[in-house]
């Protein structure tokens, strides 16, 4: 009895050490979406990422992101804008949500976030991009 009450917590502990693995190269996936690696015009977008059948709204973004920084305000001191993960939910053991929001701070504008969905599927090379969508409705802003 003790051999199979040892052995379910070694097989729990086990499967918490790949999901952690998982958490963290799903981390990774979304971090590098934050390099440089992608072009202004949004056509180079990190491949690597991406599935071959991606759903991606990564230009959408960038497009955003210009909008609300292409004001004119003095003295205004604004970060670059990172997309930060807020959880990642696994749905099956190849598949995970990641609630991710598009940050960016300022001394004008404190805070600024759009919402981002993210869900990643694993194939044989790792965890890749299966759709990136933008939460927000609004594309023209004042």
């Amino acid at each position: 009895m003790k051999r199979i009450i040892y052995g379910f917590f070694i097989l729990s502990a086990i499967g918490r050490a790949d999901e952690h693995t998982d958490r963290n190269a799903i981390q990774n996936i979304v971090e590098a979406l934050n390099t440089d690696g992608r072009s202004v015009d949004g056509k180079e977008q990190l491949p690597t990422l991406f599935t071959a059948d991606a759903d991606n709204e990564l230009a959408r973004l960038s497009d955003l992101d210009k909008q609300l920084t292409s004001h004119n305000t003095p003295w205004s001191e604004v970060t670059k804008p990172r997309i930060v993960v807020r959880s990642i939910r696994f749905i099956t053991a190849d598949v995970a949500l990641v609630d991710a929001v598009n940050t960016q701070y300022g001394s004008t504008i404190l805070v600024r976030r759009i919402p981002v969905l993210v869900v990643m599927r694993r194939e044989a090379t790792g965890w890749r991009i299966a759709s990136f969508r933008v939460m927000v409705d609004v594309m023209k802003l004042p």
